[in-house]
């Protein structure tokens, strides 16, 4: 989650979307270097700090009805909010990845002692992490967010981003999590149909196939 004040905007970071890559591109437009060297000191001595100084005052993937919930509906809608959503078989390889890779991730115990990745959708489906929607969306599937954009067309929404909010920013890559294989290997029929069966409503709102 990014929020700036002075240009009006807020990002929703649902899981492993380029996140990371926003937020960098987007940062030098929230708060100074300055102040946010002097947050980074305070929290270190656990010392109170001015919120809006804070480029990220709320958890990293806070949803936007969390965020309704503490800001207001009235300050929300008057910040351009915006989210990334990806083709769920996609987006669950990416999250898979990533967390096998980094062994300071939360998830990363968790994951290694799944120990495949047929395991890991097991438990995705049964439970795991919430639905892309449920960053973006009310419980009775009203669209709180400004915009949605796509991993897809990444480039092309986030250049759309900048221009509603007035600012001019380079994306980078980071927290790439594989380079060449296709997500499609991932996978067989069985594997392939319990992601459509637990995802549907993601895949039937943003319209995927796998």
């Amino acid at each position: 989650m990014l929020i700036s004040r002075k240009c009006k905007f807020l990002f929703v970071h649902v899981y492993k979307n380029a996140g990371m890559s926003i937020t960098k591109a987007l940062s030098p437009f929230t708060v100074s270097r300055y102040q946010r060297e002097t947050v980074r000191l305070l929290r270190q001595l656990n010392l109170p700090f001015p919120i809006h100084w804070d480029p990220t005052p709320f958890d990293t993937h806070a949803t936007a009805v969390e965020l309704v919930s503490v800001m207001g509906r009235d300050e929300f809608a008057s910040l351009f909010s915006f989210g990334i959503v990806r083709n769920p078989w996609d987006w669950l390889v990416s999250l898979y990845t990533y967390v096998l890779k980094t062994p300071h991730h939360h998830l990363h115990p968790l994951f290694q002692e799944l120990g495949s990745f047929q395991n890991y959708i097991g438990w995705q489906c049964d439970g795991g992490l919430p639905l892309q929607k449920d960053f973006l969306f009310s419980s009775d599937g009203e669209q709180l967010v400004s915009f949605i954009g796509r991993y897809e067309k990444l480039e092309r929404d986030f250049r759309h981003v900048c221009t509603q909010v007035g600012v001019s920013a380079n994306l980078p890559k980071l927290n790439v999590s594989r380079k060449s294989r296709s997500f499609k290997q991932y996978y067989d029929e069985r594997l392939v149909e319990m992601v459509r069966e637990k995802y549907q409503p993601d895949i039937d709102l943003f319209d995927y196939r796998f």
